[in-house]
């Protein structure tokens, strides 16, 4: 993750990451600009005279760009002495790459003379090779050869899989170039008359050149909170690709994933229909047609992520798209079918609906003899163990930290599953396919109950977290509200679990736990085990409302809400908020103002969680509108 020093800016695909001073600089490794899983500079340097010795006085990362004021030292050493200088960086993602720029204002009443210069560094490699983000791998090699140009230089860098990459540099200003075999330096002398400024640019040109990404419209009216939407609405802006999806998070998934666009699209189906077509149009384009060991790929199988550049094409990563998801397709299937239901789109019914009929089928396909979906571990080198949406090593275990083993048959991969069958058929009947439309309907009675004889824990009132080669998963977690948003569970007993999951060892002041505190092997600190992931609590809230339990989806609402709110003011300005998850704290102290080490910032589908809790503070809520709004100002 990023050091607390570092900020970034994200646009179509693009991030800028700079360190405390507003410097790509390999001083900070995890700094650079990066473009389709490539970093292109490690080091754009912006020096002005004595730099080292100007002090920060802010920093702000807004309008796709990071904006650092500095202030030179002063001219004597008793209090109040003057500062000649104030310096303004600023590294903007443009429809082409980057902008750098320098504005340089004289505070005195007297012309000034000084030294500027911008050193820049290419590098060409991977984002997989970034040790800040990612485990430590062999660098490939990437020569790399610098070309004078008229208005400056080029960097030329050849990949890993031998395709070339361009990187241009120019300006209008005057500068003087100079140039090494692998590094470029723009200076000038320039002077500034008396309190006036002075401004230069460089363009930077990335490889991919000129981007069209798609708008994200979010209409939605509420002004008691409207700032916290306008927020979570630019984010998903920011983060939103060229092919129409949104990235899952910055700055190490920033790319397509299949599980994490669905979920943002399930949050803004009723305020932005759009981009639930787009991500299933793409989804479906990227929809499996072989069988491949190495990706999990097969016919009708949904992608989990897709990654760019040379690695992918050398082999040294299967995410190609890498298909390693259990989840995706059945979610595919549900939201072709309650995106068809919300939008009346018949061109959208009929070019995706093969699409989804083969995610159906081969979601059928996968069911046991019971009706249960289960997954196996990917054995590969570089796939996952987990193939749910908790999928890091440690995330699934019995209440006494006993790990999972073998197949693993979750609770809201069931309920995924039933959503999608119940909500397919349908519109299987529609297209004529009376046979399927039947087995969708006897599969799902066979799940559901499947689901109510293996799952239920009578002494927790609560589902199981799921099953797997020793049987029941007898553990309290947030998994289960995943599966009674899919429709599974009898109205008696779901009224339990909303019951068991608002109680004080699961529900905390940001929202629910992903694993109850009441187990020995309760972790807050862990990534799956115990934090508390806003998207979760925004699907489980989603899923009380709409079985009818509308105190429990009022209490996640107004936990996720006050938590995005205080995440977002905490982080403001040097970063957009929204991290991908947070401590499972409770306290006085909202667990919104603590940044968990390990979190992405920003998230996609925590800023969506913003539309998805809105989904239940309906105008028939005015009072729990107006509790929320309090939280948040």
């Amino acid at each position: 993750m990023l050091s607390d020093d570092c900020a970034l800016a994200v646009d179509s695909g693009r991030q800028i990451i700079v360190d405390s001073r507003g410097d790509v600089t390999p001083e900070a490794p995890e700094t650079g600009v990066y473009e389709s899983d490539h970093r292109y500079l490690s080091t754009v340097e912006i020096e002005v005279g004595n730099g080292d010795e100007w002090t920060v006085l802010g920093r702000e990362s807004r309008d796709r760009g990071v904006t650092t004021t500095l202030a030179s030292p002063t001219v004597g050493t008793g209090r109040g002495e003057q500062r000649p200088w104030t310096l303004g960086k600023r590294l903007e993602l443009t429809e082409t790459g980057v902008a750098a720029t320098v504005r340089l204002t004289n505070n005195t009443q007297t012309a000034r003379e000084t030294d500027l210069a911008f050193d820049l560094t290419p590098d060409f490699g991977h984002v997989f090779e970034i040790p800040a983000f990612f485990s430590p791998r062999k660098n490939q090699d990437r020569p790399i050869a610098v070309e004078e140009d008229a208005t400056g230089c080029t960097f030329v860098g050849t990949l890993a899989d031998g395709t070339e990459r361009r990187v241009k540099v120019g300006s209008e200003s005057d500068f003087e170039v100079a140039l090494s075999d692998e590094s470029a330096t723009f200076s000038a002398a320039v002077t500034v008359p008396p309190a006036s400024t002075h401004a230069v640019e460089l363009d930077i040109v990335l490889p991919a050149g000129r981007r069209d990404t798609p708008e994200t419209e979010a209409d939605v009216d509420c002004p008691q909170y409207g700032w916290l939407v306008e927020r979570a609405a630019e984010t998903l802006g920011a983060l939103m690709l060229p092919c129409g999806v949104p990235a899952a998070g910055a700055p190490r998934f920033l790319a397509p994933f299949g599980r994490d666009s669905i979920v943002v699209s399930y949050q803004l189906l009723p305020f932005d229909s759009s981009v639930a077509e787009r991500t299933l149009r793409f989804l479906a384009d990227q929809q499996g047609t072989e069988t491949d060991d190495a990706t999990l790929e097969a016919p009708g199988r949904i992608m989990h992520e897709k990654r760019y550049g040379d690695l992918p094409a050398i082999g040294e990563s299967v995410r190609t798209p890498y298909y390693g998801t259990v989840d995706a397709t059945p979610l595919f299937a549900a939201l072709f079918s309650d995106t068809v239901a919300e939008t009346g789109d018949d061109s959208l019914f009929d070019s995706v609906y093969p699409h989804a009929k083969a995610a159906v089928e081969w979601t059928l396909d996968e069911l046991d003899e019971e009706g249960l979906l289960f997954y196996e571990p990917h054995d590969h080198p570089l796939g996952l163990t987990h193939l749910g949406w908790k999928d890091s090593a440690e995330a699934l275990s019995y209440p006494d930290g006993t790990p999972s083993r073998g197949a693993v048959a979750l609770a809201e991969v069931q309920g995924y599953v039933f959503r999608a069958l119940t909500r397919f058929a349908p519109l299987a009947e529609r297209r004529d396919d009376s046979t399927l439309a039947r087995t969708c309907d006897d599969a799902a009675k066979t799940l559901a109950a499947t689901f109510e004889e293996q799952l239920w824990l009578p002494e927790e009132g609560c589902y199981a977290l799921g099953i797997d080669d020793r049987g029941v998963i007898p553990s309290v977690a947030s998994n289960q509200g995943h599966a009674i948003w899919g429709g599974l569970g009898s109205d008696e007993r779901v009224t339990q679990v909303a019951e068991r999951l608002t109680s004080d060892d699961m529900l905390t002041s940001a929202g629910l736990r992903t694993f109850a505190a009441s187990h020995d092997s309760f972790d807050p600190l862990s990534y799956h085990r115990g934090s508390v992931w806003p998207h979760d609590t925004s699907i489980a809230a989603m899923g009380f409302a709409e079985r009818g339990h509308h105190e429990a989806a009022e209490s996640l609402a107004v936990s996720g809400l006050a938590a995005l709110s205080d995440a977002v003011r905490g982080d403001f300005p040097d970063r957009l908020g929204f991290p991908e998850l947070m401590v499972g704290f409770d306290g006085d102290l909202s667990v919104g103002t603590i940044r968990h080490p390990d979190a992405c910032i920003p998230a996609a589908w925590s800023a969506g969680s913003v539309f998805g809790f809105l989904q239940i503070v309906a105008e028939s809520n005015r009072g729990t509108a107006d509790a929320i709004a309090e939280l948040v100002r």
